[in-house]
């Protein structure tokens, strides 16, 4: 991209902007001669036509190809005038104008002012250079307190150049350009693609002009910025280099957090700030119970729109109403912990256990995101605020039957003054008695039963009723906590890492109370290494942060070396299926994703910009599973990080990416098929990141109503809302070691988790991890699915062979 900036500028003007321009580009900002830090030379070649000639020479000299031209104001008519130079358009591919000159009726006031000022020194002995600058941009910005003192500074330092005055007085007095009907008829001769944006209250060149641009170059596109002055990319410089994302077919770069740019206007989100909602969008088959749901859904909209707000997060609620069963948690591991922290190695088991929830408990005090439990509640579940590290260490049996707890109390919270150990461990076997009672319910029953019931022993103890709060908040506390389980791995040939990564099955190992965490703990049979499996209870917590915290731990304690897979050929690799209840199977297979990942590259060598971007991976399986008999025909959905990068008030939050692949196969060209698809789930990728999605609107709407509404649709409504929300999922934690699937209520055509698909094996090569959750012959259909489109995925693009 070569940027040429306007009348009075230098290439300071783009540096909002190019922040948020698409990644993959070459940047060149130039300073056009007698502006910025190029040479003051104030002579009679300053016209346009002048610095034309220049820079198609700069282009030429460069040797620029398939180069994207960008010109602001000035700027924009030396760009049209170097691009009548056959040689240097050949190098041109496309040409982005912004509030561009050339055209207009007549010139500036404030260029008419200075062709009236006398030359020499007068401006530098009587003027404030500063103010002066100050003036001006008050003038070209809509919206006066955007502008900054950088700016101020950084141009007034400039005009205080030797010779900067004169050369933009001269400049000015050479801006007239000759010969008028010939620039029309060249301008019309220009046939490549052109984009033209506007400030809608150009103060300096109105926003006419861009309808007569319009008519000089009819196939040019035009986007016209709302509360915008003559300076767009420094005035709304990430909406700016939306619309020149969207031009190029590419997503534009999020701004950082805490950046200038948006934090002074919340709503600003590139080209996604026009984009209007269409809720029908998110219907690809239309029926009566649809037709209900869009007419409900627009109701809502209408309340939205006249003050009526959810007063929670709008996932959070979600999850606690189909992401609240025990199928719906989720596993997370890291394997080959330092565990020991400069303590030497342990000699017993027990040893090694008091150690690790030591280590475990300190980790889990420090991170806040750690501090949640569940809050059961009349037809959801809600999460709920501990302020305790509590960590209660657990043995079941072969059959589920829970034999021990320990608990390992917060060391830094001291509340009990009254209870004994007696009381406690008659808590602790009262819990026991309740759990292997009550363990065959469903878990919103069973906990809820256990709590009631423990407190109902607690009413009946014949103790102070200082002791009795005690004693319920020791009840509480041990429900609220971290349980723990630990395992040795046992030491056999050829079944040390079969064993070592053999997912736990938590099935029989429920966590009795509300916790957000279930940890599984393997050590190694020396003591020196321990694995963690930790379950996480979706309402409280998604997987990216956990992940996030997990890497966090891996830092903090170390690892002794890098995990092997197996190799995917070994006995090792095998899938392994196992019954979790309900119908319900859990599976995981082992994956070489080289052949795969060499496809994406090759597509995003190729096709980048068809695509709208680079081929997703998540976008690339989806595609691939729906080429498979049993999912052409579904819906899939993606869950994505999307906090809204503007509001720094709310909290992380999660959002979903809905689409049916079936809706763009083209039997007579799969290529161009797969490109319609990648782009259009590029388009709903980043429209979901920054808050302007059909699909986040529709969490959104969905959290101000009662959750009995979403019971209502899923009994009466199923397919409306599987045609809603999508029926199958898959999710993906790319730094994840092992990660296994939750299934949500809706997913009625199974999940699949996808972790680092790079991961080392035995054998040298690498292989991913895919968890997979559903029924039977879902499990089976996914796991040849996912073989055969690492395998022949070119084919399904229409392509025979990927070269090298």
């Amino acid at each position: 991209m070569l940027l040429v900036h306007g009348f009075g500028a230098f290439s300071f003007a783009w540096s909002r902007m190019i922040d948020y321009l698409p990644a993959g580009f070459r940047f060149i900002a130039l300073d056009l001669k007698g502006w910025g830090y190029s040479e003051m030379k104030c002579d009679d070649r300053l016209a346009p036509v002048d610095q034309a000639e220049l820079l198609g020479g700069f282009i030429e000299k460069m040797n620029l190809q398939d180069c994207i031209l960008i010109g602001h104001s000035m700027g924009g008519a030396i760009s049209l005038i170097s691009l009548f130079n056959k040689q240097v358009s050949q190098r041109v591919s496309k040409l982005v104008l912004i509030d561009s000159a050339g055209l207009f009726k007549r010139l500036p006031e404030f260029i008419e002012d200075l062709m009236l000022t006398p030359p020499g020194t007068f401006w530098r002995k009587y003027v404030d250079i500063n103010f002066l600058v100050s003036l001006v941009l008050k003038q070209a910005y809509y919206d006066q307190e955007r502008i900054d003192i950088d700016a101020i500074t950084k141009y007034g330092d400039i005009l205080r150049r030797e010779n900067a005055i004169n050369c933009l007085v001269a400049a000015a007095r050479q801006i007239a350009m000759p010969g008028i009907k010939d620039f029309y008829r060249n301008v019309r001769k220009i046939t490549i693609p052109i984009l033209i944006i506007w400030g809608e209250d150009d103060k300096i060149i109105d926003v006419e002009d861009a309808k007569l641009f319009k008519r000089v170059i009819p196939h040019a596109e035009v986007h016209i910025i709302p509360a915008c002055g003559h300076c767009p990319q420094e005035e709304k410089p990430w909406e700016t280099a939306g619309i020149i994302a969207e031009f190029l077919r590419i997503p534009a770069v999020l701004p950082p957090p805490g950046s200038e740019t948006p934090t002074t206007e919340p709503a600003g989100t590139g080209f996604y700030d026009n984009y209007k909602l269409r809720m029908r969008r998110l219907i690809d088959r239309w029926g009566f119970n649809a037709v209900v749901l869009i007419v409900f859904v627009k109701i809502l909209q209408i309340f939205k729109k006249i003050g009526f707000k959810a007063e929670e997060n709008s996932w959070r609620k979600a999850t606690g109403i189909f992401l609240r069963n025990e199928h719906s948690k989720f596993i997370l591991a890291c394997f080959r912990l330092r565990y020991l922290g400069g303590q030497p190695t342990p000699t017993t088991l027990g040893e090694a256990k008091v150690l690790l929830i030591e280590r475990l408990a300190g980790f889990l005090r420090n991170h806040p995101d750690c501090h949640w439990s569940l809050d059961w509640g009349f037809m959801r579940a809600k999460r709920k605020k501990v302020f305790f590290t509590d960590i209660i260490e657990s043995e079941f049996d072969r059959d589920g039957v829970l034999l021990h707890l320990t608990p390992h109390l917060d060391k830094s919270r001291h509340v009990f003054s009254t209870l004994d150990d007696k009381f406690m461990n008659s808590a602790i076997a009262r819990i026991i008695k309740l759990y292997n009672k009550l363990r065959g319910m469903r878990d919103n029953k069973r906990n809820r039963l256990i709590q009631r019931k423990l407190r109902r022993w607690i009413r009946r103890q014949l103790i102070s009723l200082t002791a009795r709060q005690e004693l319920r908040l020791f009840c509480d506390r041990v429900l609220d906590a971290t349980f723990i389980q630990f395992e040795i791995i046992p030491d056999e040939p050829g079944l040390f890492l079969r064993r070592r990564l053999a997912t736990p099955n938590l099935k029989n190992r429920r966590h009795p109370g509300f916790g957000l965490l279930n940890v599984v703990c393997r050590f190694t049979s020396n003591l020196q290494e321990a694995d963690l499996w930790l379950q996480h209870n979706h309402v409280s917590a998604d997987g990216m942060p956990m992940q996030e915290l997990l890497e966090d731990l891996k830092r903090e304690w170390g690892v002794c070396g890098q995990l092997l897979y197996p190799a995917t050929s070994d006995k090792a690799a095998k899938p392994e299926i196992f019954y979790f209840g309900n119908r319900i199977f859990r599976a995981r297979v082992y994956i070489n994703f080289e052949r795969f990942i060499k496809t994406r590259k090759f597509f995003n060598q190729r096709f980048y910009h068809e695509m709208g971007g680079p081929a997703t991976v998540a976008g690339m399986i989806i595609w691939g599973l729906a080429q498979h008999k049993f999912f052409r025909r579904r819906k899939f959905v993606f869950p994505i990080d999307a906090a809204p990068p503007l509001d720094h008030s709310r909290e992380r939050s999660i959002s979903l990416v809905i689409i049916r692949p079936s809706r763009y196969f083209d039997a007579s060209d799969p290529l161009r098929g797969f490109l319609r698809y990648q782009r259009e789930f590029n388009h709903r990728l980043f429209a979901t990141q920054v808050g302007k999605s059909e699909t986040y609107e529709l969490l959104e709407l969905y959290a101000m109503i009662h959750p009995a509404f979403y019971h209502i649709g899923k009994r009466f409504m199923a397919k409306a809302f599987g045609e809603m929300l999508g029926t199958a999922g898959i999710t993906i934690l790319k730094d994840a070691e092992m990660f296994v699937s939750p299934l949500t209520d809706l997913s009625i055509n199974g999940f699949v988790a996808l972790g680092n698909m790079t991961m080392p094996t035995e054998d040298g090569s690498t292989a991913g991890a895919v968890s997979i959750c559903g029924t039977r012959e879902q499990v089976k259909e996914y796991i040849k699915a996912l073989y055969s489109l690492v395998e022949d995925y070119p084919k399904y693009c229409g392509i025979e062979e990927i070269s090298e």
